[in-house]
């Protein structure tokens, strides 16, 4: 490759939007997307995401063909694979040996890939959720338990919640952890013991609740008519839907998932909201919350419900929740906490189990995240009710943690549910 092409490529690429498109066709779309589509999933006016398909069709990076009355879009794959090629080759000729420990035979090492993109152009356009469940897990089975933590990335982490809460959105897998949960068995009943009001969960579109709450950040948050409310992690849409009630129709309500399965069911369930409550002032959009599709100083409060403890980069969600808040605006989260560490081999055990608790930090290390993303009034609730609950209900999750504590250790000395404010 030419370095007048890849430097033409690489502009392509300078703009915060093109990038999220291209992303966004790479990672989730393989058989490509049609720009009505690529603007509900990012939440870009589809007046502005014209000038940036034809930036990335022009650069060669994405292709577009007709389909009737739509034109669908589709990633270049192979020209993304070049320019990783060209960097790693063409950055080392200085010093080859620099670079030789990461250069496999094949002359590129799959380190430097992204996820299974070697899956991904062998199999023609798999899709990510069908690598995951298959490559993933087997190399799971294939290394020691206490390994797995360790030799997860980031990447790796974010991938595998995103295959597993996809399955819980399709119904082909009851929960981010092994065997189903006591909240998938009723999530009336968990819903209830964390908070919310029957009478409002009535109301609620079929298929909104599913169980995974372990809190309840809007009754927390007060909520009043007008404001913008973000939702990280928004599923199903079960707080947005419950916060589109309350901010009214001089209100909005915005749900962001990295799952489109997700997103998928909140928007079927977004028509059965539109017409018990009669209001269009909510929206899902697709994206990760380290890295909100959301404009600067845009929203009023930012909810979340047992969602951050699965993020590999809780330091970058606070900053991106910080960002994203008016001044004098407010977070209202619920998430799962450890008041102390869990010991190694539950670490190790628990890791294995693909999020949930596993990615709970102290109470105080939480504290020091907002002070740290810029966030003050700071107020940390810790409530045992919720872990409680689930002992009581026997979870197959909680009862296996329970097993391997030391002797006399009570599951409620090390977690807990964790009501989180602050203020911008």
């Amino acid at each position: 490759m030419k370095t007048k092409t890849a430097a033409t490529l690489f502009e392509a690429l300078t703009s915060e939007a093109r990038l999220s498109v291209f992303r966004l066709l790479v990672k989730y779309a393989p058989d490509g997307l049609v720009a009505g589509e690529i603007s509900r999933l990012l939440g870009i006016p589809k007046t502005n995401l014209s000038f940036h398909l034809k930036t990335l069709v022009h650069s060669g990076l994405t292709s577009m063909e007709r389909e009737g009355r739509n034109t669908r879009y589709r990633a270049n794959i192979p020209l993304m694979l070049d320019i990783i090629a060209y960097l790693t080759a063409e950055c080392c000729t200085g010093n080859p040996g620099q670079c030789q420990a990461y250069r496999s035979a094949s002359g590129l090492d799959t380190r430097f890939l992204p996820p299974r993109a070697d899956l991904f152009r062998e199999q023609g356009g798999t899709t990510v959720n069908s690598l995951l469940t298959s490559d993933s897990a087997t190399a799971d089975k294939q290394r020691p338990e206490n390994q797995q933590e360790e030799q997860r990335t980031d990447d790796q982490v974010r991938e595998l919640v995103r295959a597993n809460y996809a399955a819980i959105a399709t119904g082909n897998h009851s929960c981010c952890c092994s065997g189903k949960r006591s909240g998938q068995n009723d999530p009336f009943m968990l819903a209830c013991s964390v908070g919310y009001d029957a009478k409002t969960l009535e109301r609620l579109p079929q298929g909104a609740n599913m169980g995974l709450s372990c809190g309840n950040p809007v009754a927390i948050a007060a909520l009043q008519e007008g404001q913008v409310v973000l939702d990280l992690g928004c599923g199903g849409g079960f707080d947005v839907f419950q916060a589109g009630e309350q901010v009214k129709a001089a209100g909005r309500v915005i749900g962001v998932d990295m799952t489109m399965e997700m997103i998928a069911r909140a928007r079927k369930n977004q028509e059965q909201y539109k017409k018990f409550t009669g209001l269009e002032n909510v929206e899902f959009r697709l994206g990760e919350i380290e890295h909100l599709p959301v404009a600067d100083a845009s929203v009023d409060v930012v909810l979340s419900n047992c969602v951050i403890n699965l993020s590999p980069d809780k330091a970058q969600v606070w900053r991106e929740v910080f960002r994203v808040l008016k001044s004098g605006g407010k977070v209202s989260v619920s998430d799962q906490a450890l008041l102390k560490p869990l010991p190694d081999n539950v670490r190790s055990m628990v890791a294995a189990l693909v999020g949930c608790v596993a990615g709970a930090i102290l109470v105080e290390d939480t504290r020091a995240l907002l002070k740290a993303a810029g966030f003050s009034s700071i107020i940390l609730t810790p409530r045992s009710d919720y872990v409680q609950n689930m002992q009581n209900w026997n979870d197959p999750l909680y009862r296996q943690i329970g097993e391997a504590l030391p002797e006399g250790g009570e599951l409620s000395d090390y977690i807990t549910s964790l009501s989180i404010e602050a203020w911008k």
